[in-house]
């Protein structure tokens, strides 16, 4: 058994010179030369006052990459704090790991040049790395991930994306979320290169894949649909787009599809290390098909029909000041999500929504998920986001929150004539950007707000 540091140090002997990271606008590093820097940051790290858990606050693509590796061998797990994190939830990600908030670093030290016992690695069956993630209500958890989940979940995704020696990731996702991260830790599982952006910015990212550049990506549909929308035609060397973090649109799909993008729908979450379940968009397709799990990865449904999740990439639990496994987990292993879902008739994963994004609108229970991929296709829509309105009659009264060309007489004009009727919405809120959350999914608070502005 072995994890991503480790994958590091026996690809820097078998292979020194081949390139490992090639960030934006710096020179390309070889596996050598990477594994050098690690472990000269490892060193400096381990002068560092005794600890389990090492907090960073940084949202520096490549200091997070460096700092992912490192700490394990200095004998930490990591935990990135992301420097947008409002100061409350900042303070209570802080407190479950039972940190002060001056035990956070900031800055990276000063490389050392000590050697570093080989004991005092953490064992691939320790936990490595911790994700903040806000869940559904905000509140501050950590998904507390083992090298041993890190590695399941790279390998279970080269089974389904074939990825090796010469071919390159373009990583622009932020990398204190593991979505970002997860290239990082696919290309040195693989021997691939990391072409690695500082953030997403549509002209340089646009710029690398039309010039081939890359043959895999990540993004979530707020990227891809700007790529899409400024022309981006990527080069035939890109074989796979892989699109998660929100639903994909279907309108926006077949746009896609149509400018030769090779795309990947997936369906993941922080506690299974990434991904969960993939599929190549293809004929028949439809939204919340999300394709078979990762190998190793067993899916099963509560009587309310929310996702369970067990196997070798689901966390060990949520953060506990001490590291001990098992909170958020169910005693044989299972982990329940909020998401709510069903197998198709050919067996594979449909996701149909959040459990708390429902809404009760005439009685009905309504996924927003489901209207948006409906409403979504009306001509003139380019991006949509459905929530409710406090109603007398209705409960939640349906509103589109819409950007687009169209008109809210034309749009709601078009829904009676397409959408049955407990799907439809009463009213549509132009806006000039769909509010988002920092990682590319629907922010629902803000779109409640724009629902019940004057």
């Amino acid at each position: 058994m072995s994890a991503p540091t480790d994958w590091l140090r026996r690809r820097a002997t078998a292979t020194p010179d081949a390139p490992a990271l090639d960030p934006v606008n710096a020179a390309v590093t070889s596996f050598a030369a990477l594994d050098g820097r690690v472990e000269a940051l490892a060193a400096a790290l381990a002068t560092l006052p005794p600890a389990r858990l090492l907090a960073a606050e940084t949202d520096q693509a490549e200091a997070l990459a460096l700092l992912t590796l490192a700490a394990p061998r200095a004998g930490l797990a990591l935990l990135p704090v992301n420097p947008a994190l409002p100061l409350a939830r900042r303070a209570g990600l802080l407190a479950a790991a039972g940190l002060p908030p001056e035990a956070v670093l900031t800055t990276l030290p000063a490389p050392a040049v000590t050697a570093l016992p080989a004991a005092r690695a953490l064992p691939p069956e320790a936990v490595q790395l911790v994700i903040a993630t806000s869940g559904s209500t905000g509140t501050p958890k950590g998904a507390m991930l083992t090298g041993a989940n890190l590695a399941a979940a790279a390998r279970g995704s080269r089974r389904l994306i074939p990825l090796g020696p010469g071919d390159v990731w373009l990583g622009c996702l932020p990398m204190v979320h593991i979505g970002g991260l997860s290239t990082l830790f696919r290309c040195l599982e693989s021997g691939a290169t990391l072409r690695l952006h500082p953030r997403f910015d549509l002209d340089s990212v646009a710029a690398d894949l039309e010039a081939g550049r890359a043959s895999h990506v990540s993004l979530v549909p707020a990227m891809l649909a700007r790529l899409v929308e400024a022309g981006c035609r990527p080069a035939p060397r890109l074989r796979c787009a892989l699109i998660g973090g929100a639903a994909l649109s279907p309108a926006l799909a077949e746009r896609a599809a149509a400018a030769g993008w090779p795309l990947l729908i997936s369906y993941g979450m922080s506690e299974t290390a990434s991904q969960t379940a993939t599929m190549p968009f293809a004929a028949g397709w439809r939204p919340g098909l999300a394709g078979t799990p990762l190998p190793g990865l067993e899916i099963d449904f509560t009587p309310a029909g929310r996702i369970r999740l067990r196997g070798d990439s689901v966390m060990a639990g949520y953060l506990a000041p001490d590291l001990a496994p098992g909170r958020g987990l169910a005693a044989d292993g299972w982990f329940e999500t909020n998401d709510l879902g069903r197998w198709d008739e050919a067996g594979r994963l449909v996701v149909l929504g959040r459990a708390d994004d429902i809404l009760v609108s005439g009685g009905e229970n309504i996924l927003p998920a489901e209207v948006e991929a409906l409403a979504g296709r009306c001509p003139g829509v380019r991006a949509i986001g459905v929530t409710g309105r406090p109603d007398p009659a209705w409960g939640d009264l349906l509103v589109a929150v819409v950007v687009g060309e169209v008109s809210p007489d034309a749009f709601l004009d078009w829904c009676r004539a397409h959408l049955p009727s407990p799907l439809r919405p009463r009213a549509m809120v132009k806006t000039d950007h769909l509010p988002l959350t920092p990682i590319g999914k629907p922010d629902r608070a803000a779109l409640r707000a724009l629902a019940r502005a004057p």
